[in-house]
């Protein structure tokens, strides 16, 4: 049997991630700040698929694009391949223990960013060499705060 969703959980859990991907850092720590909306997405991806699927994907990439400044689709397109991603393997994904998730993680925020990397250097002629793994590299420590944080939440929520 299935806990009972919340949708003021996931809203909460995604505002706060929103506000942590604005957060003012200094631009030494900007390479190694997680993807907080990646990895709460990829959290209630994995917890409610029928839920939270392609469609809250392409709105948070809206968002993301708007929040980032970026060219209108690039964040969409690639919080849309990291959700088929994740929905493809995610009763698999499950079963993982946390490690191993991390590791998953690591991958799929991965190939999230080589996209957003990709788009930009090619729609815009940016170019910042692989430092995008570092992002990936601290989500993927991330996530299980943020699997422990979100679980809390969505228990006090219900």
């Amino acid at each position: 049997m299935q806990a009972r969703f919340s949708w003021l959980a996931v809203l909460v859990s995604f505002l706060a991630a929103a506000i942590l991907e604005v957060l003012g850092l200094p631009d030494i720590l900007l390479k190694f700040r997680p993807e907080w909306l990646v990895i709460t997405l990829i959290y209630w991806q994995l917890r409610y698929p029928d839920k939270i699927g392609i469609s809250t994907a392409i709105l948070l990439g809206l968002m993301m694009d708007v929040i980032s400044g970026m060219t209108f689709g690039t964040h969409v397109l690639a919080y849309s391949v990291m959700t088929y991603l994740v929905l493809s393997v995610h009763q698999r994904l499950k079963m993982f223990p946390v490690i191993q998730q991390s590791v998953i993680v690591f991958f799929l925020v991965g190939i999230q960013l080589m996209v957003v990397y990709l788009l930009s250097m090619a729609l815009q002629g940016s170019q910042s060499g692989l430092s995008y793994l570092w992002l990936a590299f601290t989500s993927a420590i991330a996530w299980p705060l943020v699997l422990i944080l979100t679980d809390r939440l969505a228990l006090s929520l219900r």
